[in-house]
């Protein structure tokens, strides 16, 4: 009885193990249908996904063969094209025909050139209501598109590069011509992307002009002409005719003359050991202060750049001394009035002198006050707004509180560092390689430039009209314009930097050629000739800053590592407590 009662519970136990068996195995069964399901949904929604994005990428890419877009996030937005040549192809009157000749598959940069110029065009392409068309040919081993390139001026040139680990030259078209209204320019040769929109825009404006803007320099009495201006005029003679204006012999300035430049006498630089020196320049004559009087008088707008600082050499130092031009007093009846001082600033140029190791004559870079360095600059006007410094060479400061009683409104341009210095009629000039003590630099924000605003009267109101004598002199005029409609007057107190002979860096001949562009009313050219300038220097900072920065990199490191080891320290002792 006991024995089957034994059996009866295994075989319940039996039962029930099976039981449970199939439970877990349907169970499991449950488990991978639901996982199967879970990963055929996921796969559904991944292709749909897929689809998703390969419909939204179609439906961009057929919205932007339409619609051009580019978010240029440069700080001078060089990959955007300019306001100002927008403006010029938007006027264009007839069909405008770019054919670019670029060899396919350059070595770099060459290619990237190629892109950029395809973009670039793009940019004129829609700016101009479709009056531009271009094409970009490669014209490599194609004797008739070869011959064709050369006729229009581009030359093919010779362009490194390595093939199967060896070094080859490989012969190259990078240049472009551009068609309009009978009339061909060409580019011959597109060695970067560096102001390559100024030089595109200033052959349209060229082609599309009947005649340039004129730009006059004022000559005569030792005064420098075209000649001497010649970097600076490799910006402006692609939108101006720039030209010498003799105003001898009663000659008036013409009235086609937008803007006219008038530096003041110089005589020719003689080289001395440790810088340029002049001889006592000539003052202007009356009959040439009486042309620009009239000028002015008839609307024309003028650039003053006045050298009142004459050196002279002294053995082992220099003289720099305060001498006149001929135009102060006709200046100062306008209210613009430049004082006889000659400034030093703390924040200057550095200049080469020779030092003598030995045998060895070797040069040596040091700071040379009586070159200011300018950072002050006007940037609200925004021809001047992406100018990052000016170095000027002996200047003078303007008193620009002699412009309120002539009511003429007076603009500061350029503006000395908060360490200035002013020498009244003469100073003792040496490079020494030290910095003069601060005792001499207790002046600060002095204006060295600036732009008056307003009606002027005439310097000659009143007065006898000046004659050139000279033979074969034009009449006499018989009457004075006494006032002048709205126009302005820029005055600077330093006339050197702008010139040829004046070793300062390319900002100085921007900043002379986009001076020119404002008096010209067209700001919107300095903006195109600023794209790719150079990067603004460092803001100048107090010697007392510099120290304290100096020596907090030398001892913040090792302090910051002793507090966190200190503070390791004590968490380690107050967890053992």
């Amino acid at each position: 009885m006991s024995e089957e009662l034994e059996n009866k519970d295994e075989l319940k136990e039996e039962e029930e193990s099976v039981i449970e068996e199939s439970s877990e195995e349907l169970e499991e069964d449950e488990r991978l249908s639901s996982r199967k399901k879970k990963t055929e949904s996921r796969r559904r929604q991944a292709f749909i996904s897929i689809l998703l994005v390969v419909g939204i990428l179609v439906v961009v890419n057929i919205i932007a063969l339409q619609v051009f877009f580019r978010w240029d996030l440069t700080p001078n937005k060089i990959y955007t094209l300019s306001d100002a040549s927008k403006s010029i192809v938007s006027k264009l009157d007839d069909k405008l025909v770019v054919k670019a000749y670029f060899t396919e598959n350059l070595p770099a940069p060459y290619n990237n050139n190629r892109r950029y110029l395809q973009e670039l065009l793009d940019d004129y392409r829609n700016a101009s209501n479709g009056k531009i068309s271009y094409e970009i040919i490669s014209p490599s081993n194609e004797t008739e598109l070869e011959n064709e390139a050369q006729k229009y001026g581009i030359q093919p040139v010779q362009v490194q590069t390595v093939q199967n680990d060896r070094a080859e030259a490989l012969k190259a078209y990078m240049g472009m011509v551009l068609l309009y209204g009978g009339k061909q320019e060409a580019i011959p040769f597109v060695s970067s992307t560096e102001n390559l929109e100024y030089d595109i825009t200033g052959v349209i404006n060229r082609l599309t002009q009947a005649e340039l803007k004129k730009v006059g320099v004022m000559t005569g009495a030792s005064m420098p002409g075209v000649e001497k201006i010649s970097k600076v005029n490799q910006y402006l003679s692609k939108f101006y005719n720039v030209t010498n204006i003799d105003a001898s012999k009663n000659n008036p300035i013409p009235a086609d003359v937008k803007t006219l430049i008038v530096f003041s006498p110089k005589a020719a630089p003689q080289q001395n050991q440790m810088m340029q020196q002049q001889a006592p320049p000539e003052v202007v004559p009356e009959n040439l202060k009486f042309a620009i009087d009239q000028y002015i008088m008839g609307g024309g707008r003028v650039i003053f750049l006045l050298n009142k600082v004459n050196v002279s050499s002294q053995q082992q130092f220099q003289i720099a001394q305060v001498t006149q031009t001929g135009l102060e007093d006709m200046l100062e009846s306008y209210g613009a009035k430049i004082n006889n001082t000659i400034i030093i600033d703390k924040e200057c140029a550095f200049v080469s002198v020779p030092v003598q190791q030995g045998p060895i004559q070797m040069y040596t870079q040091i700071p040379f006050p009586y070159y200011p360095k300018i950072l002050n600059i006007n940037k609200e006007i925004p021809s001047f707004a992406a100018i990052g410094q000016v170095f000027l060479g002996f200047t003078s400061d303007l008193d620009l509180n002699a412009a309120g009683p002539k009511g003429v409104k007076v603009m500061p341009l350029l503006t000395t560092s908060p360490k200035t210095g002013v020498n009244t009629d003469f100073a003792v000039v040496q490079a020494t390689g030290k910095m003069l003590p601060d005792s001499m630099f207790k002046a600060k924000d002095l204006p060295v430039g600036a732009i008056y605003d307003g009606v002027f009267q005439s310097f000659y109101k009143g007065k006898q009209i000046p004659l050139d004598t000279t033979a074969g002199s034009n009449p006499a005029p018989t009457s004075v314009k006494e006032t002048s409609p709205s126009t302005k007057i820029v005055l600077l107190g330093n006339g050197d930097f702008a010139q040829d002979d004046f070793r300062g860096p390319d900002e100085n001949l921007l900043f002379f050629a986009n001076t020119i562009d404002y008096m010209t009313d067209d700001a919107g050219l300095s903006m195109i000739r600023m794209k790719d300038a150079n990067p603004k220097p460092l803001s100048a900072i107090e010697d007392s800053t510099k120290s304290l920065v100096k020596y907090g990199m030398l001892v913040g490191p090792p302090l910051l590592v002793l507090v966190y080891g200190l503070m390791r320290w004590r968490k380690k002792k107050a967890a053992r407590g």
